[in-house]
């Protein structure tokens, strides 16, 4: 089948976080079961620099055909006339159009396309939809773009993909859709660093308890605000905690969490690494002790399945997806999102001598269902299903 794969911003653009993780590991695994994937997507690195990339030409990523189109204005929308033309001419040879959405010009005009054009297409939300999502921030200009924006796109897609039951439950839009993970490449895991690797790099974590979150700095939808308060409280019963935030900073979110690590008395035990990736993000799930994602709202985080097929016990709130896995399967601990409940897990979960065995029950977790192989014959079943009906 040949499929057209559109994203706002892709690899290696990983300043903008999940779902062009998600769009170029689905469209790899698409091209290891024998489809032709192309892609649209714009040349944009940060929201000021662009990818060191030729445009209007393909280069091929990992076997997927890939065409960096440049953005003219308003970037933050991510508006490309040469995307629009270079969609509309791919459209027309797809079989199917796969679109990830994040309020951008490039998933608004390829359903668009795709639409006008009679073919098939699905829309991957990466939790735009999300009630919660929708509220945190600008909720009324939200709610009208998608009213006026895009409505009928989702209206006539085949359906509309939720990476977990959490965030389908939760959103607008949920009866239109269908379940289909998020996932990791098992490969990618093969040939990890050794062990101490990313204690080296920071020296400071020797002899810690190494605690890591790994993510966006968004202070309000990743509730780094209740993790700061609750890491001083634990600090105070835990002296050789230590909490990493590697992740790319968010609407001054590195400077905020210094100052809460300054009020809450834990600036030397907080270390904030900027965004990492590739052998030094392995180093630093092999060699942290647990995991920690206290989110307000979230969907199947990429970070959080990495850190379960890396054999880490977690702690997450019951806001975040695949929660009710984690809980069902003793991969770690759940909690409300409260600092109260934040503090007592991440307290048991420092103390508890069965953190080895939970990492292990994470980790055959995610082998069991959640690698894009899988990932991707399912979404072909579905697909084939939609068209069938």
């Amino acid at each position: 089948m040949r499929i057209l794969t559109i994203c706002p911003h892709y690899v290696p653009a990983y300043h903008f976080g999940g779902p062009l993780n998600v769009a170029h590991s689905l469209s790899a695994a698409l091209v290891e079961a024998g489809h032709k994937v192309t892609v649209c997507t714009t040349n944009m690195r940060t929201h000021q620099e662009n990818l060191d990339v030729p445009v209007d030409t393909p280069l091929g990523v990992d076997g997927v055909e890939v065409y960096y189109e440049p953005v003219v204005f308003w970037r933050y929308w991510g508006f490309s006339p040469r995307l629009w033309r270079r969609m509309a001419r791919e459209v027309k040879r797809a079989d199917v159009v796969l679109v990830h959405a994040h309020y951008q010009f490039a998933n608004w005009a390829g359903a668009r396309l795709a639409r006008r054009a009679g073919k098939p297409y699905v829309i991957f939300s990466h939790g735009s939809l999300h009630f919660q999502g929708i509220s945190y921030q600008k909720a009324r200009l939200k709610g009208l773009y998608l009213t006026l924006m895009e409505r009928l796109n989702f209206r006539k897609a085949l359906f509309i993909a939720f990476n977990a039951p959490e965030e389908q439950e939760g959103s607008r839009c949920g009866d239109l859709g269908k379940v289909i993970p998020s996932g990791i490449d098992p490969a990618r895991f093969a040939a990890m660093p050794p062990r101490g690797f990313f204690r080296e790099l920071y020296p400071q974590l020797q002899d810690k308890l190494f605690i890591l979150f790994l993510g966006r700095l968004d202070i309000q939808q990743k509730g780094l605000d209740l993790l700061i308060p609750a890491f001083g409280r634990l600090k105070r019963v835990c002296p050789r905690a230590h909490l990493v935030l590697a992740g790319p900073d968010e609407d001054a979110g590195g400077k905020l969490i210094r100052q809460l690590a300054l009020e809450h008395e834990v600036e030397e035990a907080v270390t904030l690494t900027g965004l990492i990736s590739g052998p030094v993000k392995l180093a630093a799930l092999q060699d942290a002790d647990l995991f920690v994602l206290p989110s307000r709202f979230e969907g199947l985080s990429i970070a959080l399945l990495e850190a379960l097929y890396s054999g880490l016990p977690v702690v997450v709130t019951d806001r975040v997806g695949l929660w009710r896995q984690v809980e069902k399967n003793r991969c770690g601990l759940v909690t409300p999102f409260d600092e109260e409940s934040l503090v007592a897990a991440l307290t048991q979960l420092a103390a508890a001598s069965d953190r080895r065995e939970m990492g292990q029950r994470g980790r055959q977790l995610v082998a069991s269902g959640y690698t894009w192989d899988k990932i991707a014959r399912q979404l072909m079943t579905e697909i084939e299903g939609s068209l069938a009906l």
